[in-house]
């Protein structure tokens, strides 16, 4: 059998009948005419808009300033995050940036790391705070800390990558890692290169909170590409309002030097001396920042102060 060499028609007279269904076809109506008491309508709602965030902003809005504006650059995190409820609400009424570190086996963590993300519009930075065992073992097992899964000098690197898995997905909101206690842990260059490879994987960062004078920590995340930085004031190492306020002080000094981190504690007494400083040291020029734009700016070669203290656990 031979094959046809004529060409179809098919084709063509399906063109043909679009084109001709295209002339024929009704034209879309108009898009309907916008009437100038409806564009003013609409820039009335679009000025409310604008006026009641304006309001929200001045009322109950955070209040810092610009960083190239500010002559001190400060971050507070809060540790221990978790264990309770009314003094976390009393820290996040303050209209100031701080930063939370949840403990991943505390009984209220799933409820606080809600709570922090609850409010978009004054956004928190939420950590990890990674219990790390202390130079004295008895510390783990007293009070609350016996609820802790500790990292161990004892532990392989097997173990100790699971535990910092488990941990970081008991605290899935963590932009960074701090340690809990850990002054014996953190000066074990092994065992950190087994934290930091999975906090490398997990593309969180570290802040040291230098329980040890001999701490690998920081050593550790950078040879595991893992941002990081250390932390130059414990504010509340004896917890009387005037020792907090003093330590503050001492932070606010710092600041003006480089950009510092500052770690307190859930207290009556913190809430009170925040609440009364901080408007006091922003009038003077010292802003708080989340601190992940202190490291921002310590990786831009802003240099930190050094620390001046360490607090053994």
């Amino acid at each position: 059998m031979v094959a046809d060499d004529k060409p179809g028609w098919g084709l063509p007279l399906w063109v043909a009948a679009a084109v001709v269904l295209f002339w024929i076809a009704p034209r879309p109506p108009q898009s309907p005419r916008q009437l100038p008491e409806d564009i003013a309508a609409m820039q009335r709602t679009t000025d409310f808009v604008v006026r009641d965030t304006r309001q929200w902003q001045r009322d109950h809005g955070d209040r810092s300033l610009p960083w190239s504006e500010a002559d001190g650059h400060l971050a507070i995190v809060i540790d221990d995050v978790g264990r309770e409820l009314h003094l976390l609400e009393k820290l996040l009424s303050l209209r100031y940036r701080l930063t939370f570190s949840v403990l991943p086996g505390a009984v209220y963590a799933d409820g606080v790391q809600l709570r922090l993300a609850a409010d978009r519009r004054r956004y928190r930075e939420v950590m990890l705070h990674l219990p790390m065992e202390p130079s004295d073992p008895a510390a783990m097992a007293e009070g609350l800390e016996s609820q802790e899964t500790f990292l161990l000098t004892t532990d392989d690197a097997e173990t100790i990558e699971r535990k910092t898995r488990a941990a970081l997905d008991e605290v899935p909101a963590a932009i960074a890692v701090n340690n809990h206690m850990g002054s014996k842990l953190t000066a074990d260059r092994t065992a950190m290169d087994a934290v930091m490879s999975v906090l490398a994987q997990r593309e969180v960062f570290f802040l040291d909170s230098r329980t040890h004078h001999d701490t690998q920590a920081v050593v550790a995340a950078r040879a595991a590409g893992v941002p990081a930085l250390s932390r130059q004031v414990f504010l509340d190492h004896e917890v009387s309002a005037e020792a907090i306020a003093a330590q503050l002080d001492e932070a606010a000094r710092l600041s003006r030097l480089g950009p510092t981190v500052a770690i307190g504690h859930p207290s009556a007494q913190m809430y009170e001396v925040l609440a009364t400083k901080l408007p006091e040291l922003l009038a003077q020029g010292v802003s708080v920042y989340p601190l992940s734009h202190v490291l921002e700016h310590q990786l831009r070669g802003e240099a930190a102060p050094e620390s001046a203290s360490v607090q053994a656990h």
